[in-house]
Formats: C-alpha cells, sequence, structure tokens
C-alpha cells in the first residue's frame, strides 16, 4: 500500500500516514461548509480559477516534497481546491440545466465524485508499483492546466447574489463548526489509538458532543449562518442527507478497507489490491448517468429502492463470506456495491434539491457536499480505527485484519439498514402528503 511506502520513506507510523487521507477530508468539509456564501459573493469563474490554481501548487509541493510534514501541507492546499471545485460543479448544473434533466447531468457529477475514492487505490497501486508515489502527483498536472484553461474559457456565470443584498459571514460560527467536525474525527481516531473502552476515546467523545450541543445553542441564536441548517428541519432533506451520508461513509470507508484486506488476508500485491476495486468503480461510473434519466423519468424512489438494497446486501455478503474471502469474491461484491452507490448517490442530492426553492438549492449544495466529505473522513477513521484497536491486544497482522474487516462489515450493514429505511419512509410521507391535499 502507499501508506506503508510514506510510512517507511519518511519513517512515521501508518497511523500518522493516515492522516494525509483523513485531514484532507477534513479540511475538504470545513471549505465546503463556506461554500454556499463563497459562491453568493464571488463569480463562479474567479473561485473555478483559484481553486485550479490551488490544485496545481498543491500537487507540485507533493511531487516535491522531501519530508512528511511538507507532503502534508501539499495534500492541505489540494484540499482547499476540492472544496471550493465540488460543490461548484454541482450549482453550475443547478444554474445552468434545466430541472427535467437535473438528475442526467447530476448522476454524470456524482460519477466523478464517486469514482475518485474506489479508483483512487487502482490508480495509486499502479504508478507506485510500476514507478513511484511521486508520480501520482505529476501525472495529474498536465490534466489539472488543460482543465484550468477549459474552465478559464467556459464558465461565465456571474455573481448569484441580488443587487444589493447584504452579505456577512459568521466567521465565530465557521471556527466552532470546524471544532465540532475535527473533535470527532478526533475522538474516533483516539480510540484506535488507545480503544474502544479507554478515557481518552470517552473524554474525546463527551467532549465532542458538548462542541455539537453548543454550536447547536449558538447557530439558533445567531443572525448570521455558515449553512442554513434549517433546510434540515423538512423531514425529507433530513432523512435524503442521513441516506447520502451513510453512501459516502460506506464508499470511502470501505475503498479503504478493501485493498487493505486483499493485501494482508489475500496476499496481494498494492497494484493487484487496486486491480481488484477497478471493476467495481468503472461499472459505477459507466451507470451513473443513466440512473439519473431514470430519476427524471420515474421519480427518485426506484434508483433509490435498488441503490439501497444492494448497498445493503453487498455489506451483508462481504460479512458472511469475510472466512471464505477471495479475490474474486471481493471484486464481485464490490462491484455490486458500486452499483449501489451509482444508483443512489446522485439522485439523492437531487432529490433533496428538488424539496426547496431554486434560491435554497445552493445551500442544499454546499450541506450534502460537506457531508460527504466529512463522511469520508469519518468512514475511513473509524474502520480504521476497530482494526489500530485491536493491535493492542497483540496478535498477527492477518488476524486482526480478519477480525477488524468482520467488525467493520457490520458497521457498514447497520448502516446499509439505516439508508434503506430513510428511503422508505420518505417514500411514506410523500404519500401521506399526497392524500392529504387531496
Amino acid at each position: 500500500m502507499t501508506m506503508n511506502t510514506l510510512s517507511n520513506q519518511f519513517s512515521v507510523s501508518v497511523g500518522t500516514v493516515q492522516w494525509i487521507t483523513t485531514a484532507y477530508l477534513l479540511l475538504v468539509t470545513i471549505m465546503m461548509a463556506a461554500m454556499a456564501f463563497i459562491m453568493r459573493r464571488f463569480k463562479f469563474r474567479s473561485i473555478f480559477i483559484f481553486s485550479a490554481a490551488a490544485f496545481i501548487v498543491g500537487s507540485i509541493v507533493c511531487a516535491i516534497a522531501d519530508t512528511f510534514w511538507i507532503l502534508l501541507i501539499g495534500r492541505m492546499i489540494q484540499a482547499i481546491a476540492t472544496g471550493l471545485a465540488t460543490p461548484l460543479m454541482f450549482q453550475i448544473i443547478n444554474v445552468k440545466i434545466p430541472s427535467q434533466h437535473v438528475g442526467t447531468y447530476n448522476g454524470v457529477a456524482s460519477m466523478l465524485t464517486s469514482l475518485s475514492p474506489a479508483l483512487g487505490p487502482t490508480y495509486g497501486g499502479i504508478l507506485n508499483t510500476l514507478m513511484n508515489w511521486r508520480w501520482i502527483f505529476w501525472v495529474v498536472l498536465p490534466l489539472s492546466v488543460i482543465v484550468l484553461v477549459m474552465g478559464m474559457i467556459n464558465i461565465d456565470i456571474p455573481v448569484q447574489h441580488k443587487p444589493g443584498e447584504k452579505l456577512s459571514f459568521d466567521s465565530i460560527g465557521m471556527v466552532w463548526l470546524s471544532l465540532v467536525l475535527i473533535g470527532f474525527v478526533w475522538t474516533f481516531n483516539e480510540a484506535g489509538l488507545a480503544g474502544w473502552t479507554s478515557a481518552a476515546f470517552w473524554i474525546s467523545l463527551v467532549v465532542s458532543v458538548l462542541l455539537l450541543a453548543s454550536y447547536a445553542w449558538y447557530n439558533s441564536k445567531s443572525a448570521k449562518e455558515v449553512i442554513d441548517f434549517s433546510l434540515l428541519k423538512k423531514k425529507s432533506v433530513f432523512l435524503h442527507l442521513i441516506n447520502y451520508f451513510v453512501l459516502a461513509f460506506v464508499n470511502i470507508g470501505i475503498s479503504w478497507l478493501l485493498p487493505m484486506v486483499a493485501e494482508v488476508n489475500l496476499h496481494q500485491t498494492s497494484m493487484v489490491a487496486g486491480l481488484l476495486v477497478l471493476p467495481g468503480a468503472l461499472i459505477g461510473a459507466i451507470i451513473s448517468p443513466s440512473t439519473g434519466a431514470i430519476m427524471d423519468k420515474k421519480g427518485a424512489f426506484l434508483p433509490l429502492m435498488i441503490g439501497n438494497i444492494c448497498l445493503l446486501a453487498s455489506a451483508v455478503l462481504f460479512f458472511f463470506l469475510n472466512n471464505v474471502m477471495t479475490s474474486m469474491i471481493l471484486l464481485a461484491l464490490f462491484v455490486v456495491l458500486r452499483i449501489g452507490v451509482a444508483f443512489s448517490f446522485g439522485n439523492v442530492m437531487g432529490a433533496a434539491s428538488q424539496q426547496v426553492i431554486p434560491e435554497k438549492r445552493g445551500d442544499i449544495n454546499s450541506l450534502f457536499n460537506m457531508m460527504q466529505q466529512y463522511a469520508g473522513a469519518m468512514g475511513t477513521v473509524i474502520l480504521a480505527s476497530v482494526i489500530s484497536a485491536l493491535e493492542l491486544h497483540g496478535g498477527s497482522t492477518f488476524s486482526q485484519v480478519r477480525q477488524g474487516s468482520k467488525i467493520d462489515y457490520i458497521i457498514l450493514s447497520v448502516l446499509a439498514i439505516v439508508a434503506l429505511i430513510t428511503v422508505i419512509i420518505n417514500k411514506s410521507t410523500r404519500r401521506h402528503a399526497t392524500q392529504t391535499k387531496e
């Protein structure tokens, strides 16, 4: 794995190296929290140019890094770019695309955002094996420059706020929200370092819950807002957000877990471990646009049911087949899981956007994209902490990963059940609302 390579090269623990992923996702989350304001304050073209330029700079810093901390700084610069560019992509769709085709275009956009964590192990494993990890960053540079030029030519959407509208940013609330987000990730990281029954974990958990409660109180009293959380008072939006969180948690978390299982338990190389998740990543990417078209024609319920059933089935089968797992079983189950993500991911946010007035779709966009990245950070840190905590009890790496992955599959199965329930409740809620109107 690339993490093992970086651990050896920079003489730091694998747990420390994991923060390249976790800290990256956290900063992306924080940037996305501010995007509802940024998209009203600045021209889309300016936001895009800044984000593309930041990604290029971050890639160069990562590629030439001679210490772990320089590499981490480079990844943080890339995180700023991703945190700006991803919500911008979805908002351009909301602004420019007719509502009857939004599902299809959201499917294409979601194909890109959900494909990257699934394709990452393949991309990193191949380059790390055939060349070295620095080429992971060098290879994307020419593409980044091309994307920058294309965006400069084609993005011409003006500032989105109304003339004379007063815009103010809640900087205190932003810092407070950031502390809440960091607090919970830090808490579950402590579980991996000190154990799930340790005082460090439980004290950190209590502090994080208190931070969350205090932020909720502050947000209810403040005249300013980072994100319009009042949107969650609408039951359907809240349920869609839970579904979206679970989808991102499972997709990103298991994309971290399966290559480790393939290497440690199935004795594959990092390149082969990456290639095992490639078919699922590609199939999910190919069908994503068509699943959005299904939503445009049939509504959200059908694709969401198909997607969440596939998600649950794959998670449960991963658990029951864990002790007899082979490379082909792993590959096949990941294909099923990625089909589930393809049917659900873009359609969940599209369905939520349809529940609010057009002026609030930017807030839905920022909220959902923020939660996607945070779910990814939580997914990697929780699944990793389960395995790390087992290391405290000794034993072979093989048995630790085998036992830890089984517990992880239970976590993923429970979350998939919750996600499926949200789809069913949302359907019954809409049916009841329709009957009431009649």
